[in-house]
């Protein structure tokens, strides 16, 4: 599942949801491939914006959690979800994820402008997998949480291949449409919000936000043991890459960079 707003959903949306590492190669006739359950655990060092359309860089550290049951239940990052179908390469289902929102004293261009909830996102999605390519569209709401109170689609492809049998790689585009609610809230500045940070107020309305090209990598240190990269960029678009948030303090190419390892039982 991919997740609709990579930066602030990387634990949800962010790392996300194109981050398709198999799993460790099971023995016939283990106890392993008799189980219904999959996990993999691990962690990530990301480097990315510290906050949507901005060009200063942090660190941060994210959770790499892959858990399922069967072909049913799935917990991928901060992602609880279940596959209502499940056939033929074809998956559709719902989830419930975690958007992290955005603190004012992310960074000193947002001072004055409050500070964005956490929330939960109600998640639906739909996936094809035609041998190695996988397109996939997620439509993403908020459901708890005074946060941005606005809808998400997210359009992605990916393919994957394995040059080796140690080395796994997927790399794929991707496409963002989002509602008024939610570019207000991230990318506009109300007449509140102006008076108290001393900016004009922006108006910002519905439409692509962002288009981008994400790769992964995994490479198999023993039968379980393995580390994980990524790598994004994503270019926002039309009210997003024009708001004074991005395109006078900040940036709207968007880049990030992550490095992880993680236990495939």
């Amino acid at each position: 599942m991919i997740s609709s707003n990579y930066p602030r959903m990387f634990a949800g949306v962010a790392l996300g949801v194109l981050l398709a590492v198999p799993a460790a190669a099971q023995q016939p006739g283990s106890a392993r491939e008799e189980s219904p359950w999959s996990v993999r655990l691990g962690a990530v060092g990301a480097y990315m914006p510290d906050y949507e359309g901005s060009d200063d860089y942090e660190m941060r550290a994210l959770p790499d959690i892959d858990i399922e049951y069967g072909d049913l239940f799935f917990l991928r990052r901060a992602t609880l979800g279940v596959n209502l179908v499940n056939a033929d390469g074809f998956q559709a289902g719902v989830s419930v994820g975690y958007h992290r929102g955005r603190d004012e004293n992310d960074n000193r261009a947002l001072r004055g402008l409050g500070d964005i909830n956490a929330m939960a996102m109600g998640n639906l999605f739909a996936q094809y997998s035609l041998g190695p390519l996988n397109l996939s569209a997620t439509l993403s709401n908020d459901v708890l949480g005074d946060g941005h109170d606005g809808t998400i689609l997210a359009l992605t492809s990916g393919y994957r291949f394995a040059p080796t049998e140690r080395i796994m790689l997927s790399i794929g585009p991707s496409l963002t449409w989002a509602s008024n609610n939610y570019m207000q809230t991230m990318f506009g500045i109300s007449d509140i919000q102006a008076a108290r940070s001393g900016r004009q107020p922006y108006q910002a309305k519905s439409g692509l936000r962002d288009a981008g090209l994400t790769a992964f990598g995994a490479y198999k240190l023993t039968d379980n043991w393995m580390i994980t990269s990524i790598a994004r960029y994503h270019r926002l678009l039309g009210d997003a890459a024009d708001s004074p948030l991005v395109a006078r303090d900040g940036s709207a190419d968007q880049f990030m960079v992550g490095l992880g390892l993680a236990y495939d039982f």
